[in-house]
């Protein structure tokens, strides 16, 4: 073989060499390049899952609380599967304008190193909240491995991640290390990712809860009775305004409006409880022992109250604080006490009638034979206006138990009003005669015709003539019946003993009866002025009473509707009593 074709063969194997040179480097690329993408294909699904495990935790431990603590510690907790630190802190708003700060040591450190974690944090904390932090108002804790000032290490690496709710930073988290450069791209956006999704959810959860606390807010503003919520911290949490109404002394009444308890403390209440129960020490109690207790009852500031506190726990048992319910029982006491007076008063109106019974019953059977007639007509005629007497105040009785119920029944017919005021004129003259008063009715001439119920109707207006008469001394009576405005007014005045403002609204109630005249010797249930006002109300009208004051008499106006026919309300017809003062 010559020197050409030599040359010609090594050629050709060097350039297949140089080809089989080429695929192995390109082929040794792709091999290294499918490994790099696998490599980061591994890197974000453990990123992702380590995301995933983070955020499980936080569903987990965290539950829908919106603890924000809890969260943080969780947080930080998680983080040593993430990136490499030597600390981890976080930093949020305490109580009373306090800052805490929570650090946690992973690798030894130096006290200058966590010093120079503050200072860090207090800068980027106080730029993101724009709130000017001291020094003197932060509360630190240190947990985990122990400081080693031997070692004078300082900060090289760290990064700041804020923890946003609704658009509002509430806390930051430190990662710091002595390494410098060591945190890159690739951590901080994992960690950016997760902060970004709890911030997300806690701002929904924050909505929530928000919106869940605005309505029972309102709820327990409208009760009426007094509500404390505390929390373990013996920090108020609810205060109602039933509670400031309650309590009602001092700082908790001027600085507690319905919608802000943020002036009231716990120890506000429990100033004003003062002595009459140890509040305190029963909150406390309740949440030691995680069961109710129940005070026994005692007056706050004029208040019956009944006090009992309640421990409140969440869902998984866990304490959060106490409820204390201030139950106003005023109202009940007060009603326990009239009905007590008004059995009692019943017991007497009745005992005395039936005494008076008994004795003229007694004295004919013992001595019959010895009687004279007209002494016997006397006892019989005794009997007879006495049993009279407990009919009538029976029939009242049955009368308001009627009307209570809902079924007390007027008959109305069309009627002549005025011939019912003459017959009640008629009827009580002697017994105003007897007390030298005058007695006088006042009717419009053409106001004869109405619809309404003869007999419950006389019966209303003989009850008011009849307390008219027992309260008036001297002076005289006036009934008087007019159109006004398409209604019937009809007034009963007197020049007599007079009322007091505040006792006018209690002359309707069952349970009430205003004294017995300037003598003491009044005597009624006074369940005549209720049944007068069912008998009213039943014929569609109203009953007002009115008075100047005591001695200056009273009026009481019954308004009723309109009369069947009335084509002028000008005009009056006096039937007054000649032998009237």
């Amino acid at each position: 073989m010559n020197t050409t074709a030599l040359l010609s063969v090594a050629g050709g194997n060097l350039a297949f060499i140089g080809m089989a040179l080429f695929y192995i480097r390109y082929l040794r690329g792709l091999i290294n390049q499918h490994a790099l993408q696998a490599e980061q294909k591994e890197r974000e699904l453990k990123r992702r899952v380590l995301e995933l495990q983070v955020l499980r935790s936080l569903g987990e431990r965290v539950g829908y609380s919106l603890d924000l603590h809890k969260t943080l510690e969780v947080i930080t907790d998680s983080l040593s599967g993430l990136v490499d630190f030597a600390t981890v802190s976080y930093m949020t708003a305490g109580s009373e304008g306090r800052i805490i700060l929570k650090n946690r040591v992973e690798k030894p450190v130096s006290r200058q190193f966590l010093d120079q974690v503050k200072q860090q944090m207090m800068t980027a904390f106080s730029l993101m909240t724009d709130q000017k932090l001291e020094t003197g108002l932060i509360d630190e804790t240190v947990s985990g491995s122990s400081l080693d000032d031997s070692l004078r290490t300082t900060v090289g690496s760290f990064f700041n991640l804020p923890l946003s709710i609704n658009n509002r930073v509430v806390a930051l988290i430190n990662v710091s290390s002595p390494q410098a450069g060591l945190y890159g791209d690739e951590e901080t956006t994992i960690l950016y990712t997760i902060l970004d999704q709890v911030s997300a959810q806690a701002s929904k959860l924050s909505q929530v809860i928000e919106n869940e606390k605005r309505r029972l807010s309102a709820m327990v503003s409208s009760l009426a009775d007094g509500i404390l919520m505390v929390n373990s911290a013996l920090s108020v949490a609810v205060a109602n305004p039933a509670l400031v109404r309650l309590v009602g002394a001092g700082k908790v009444a001027g600085q507690v409006s319905a919608d802000d308890n943020s002036g009231i403390s716990f120890y506000d209440v429990v100033a004003a409880v003062g002595s009459k129960a140890n509040l305190q020490a029963a909150v406390q109690q309740a949440m030691v022992e995680q069961k109710p207790l129940q005070l026994p009852e005692f007056e706050l500031n004029g208040w019956a109250v009944q006090v009992a506190v309640e421990p409140v726990k969440d869902k998984f048992g866990y304490l959060l604080g106490a409820a204390v319910v201030f139950h106003d029982v005023t109202a009940a006491r007060q009603l326990e006490r009239l009905r007590e007076d008004f059995t009692a008063m019943m017991v007497h109106e009745l005992r005395t009638p039936l005494t008076v019974i008994s004795y003229s019953s007694q004295e004919m059977l013992d001595d019959a034979s010895h009687l004279q007639p007209e002494e016997i007509t006397k006892n019989i005629s005794i009997i007879k206006d006495t049993s009279a007497q407990m009919l009538t105040l029976v029939n009242q009785l049955l009368d308001v138990a009627r009307i209570e119920s809902g079924k007390f029944e007027v008959i109305k017919q069309e009627g002549d009003l005025k011939q019912l005021i003459d017959n009640t004129v008629v009827f009580f003259r002697p017994l105003a005669e007897q007390k030298h008063l005058g007695l006088s009715a006042e009717v419009g001439e053409n106001l004869t015709r109405a619809s309404f119920d003869k007999v419950r109707l006389g019966q209303a207006i003989n009850n008011l003539v009849s307390n008219a008469l027992k309260y008036t001394d001297s002076g005289s009576i006036t009934i008087s019946a007019k159109l006004d405005s398409g209604m019937i007014k009809l007034t009963v005045a007197d020049t007599g003993d007079g009322i007091k403002t505040e006792d006018l609204p209690k002359l309707f109630s069952k349970f009430e009866q205003l004294g017995k005249g300037k003598t003491g010797e009044r005597s009624g249930t006074g369940l005549g002025l209720v049944v007068t006002k069912g008998i009213v109300e039943a014929h569609g009208g109203t009953i007002t009473a009115a008075s100047a004051g005591p001695g200056k008499g009273t009026t009481f106006t019954i308004d009723l509707p309109g009369p069947v026919s009335a084509t002028n309300a000008s005009g009056s017809l006096s039937l007054n009593n000649p032998l009237a003062a």
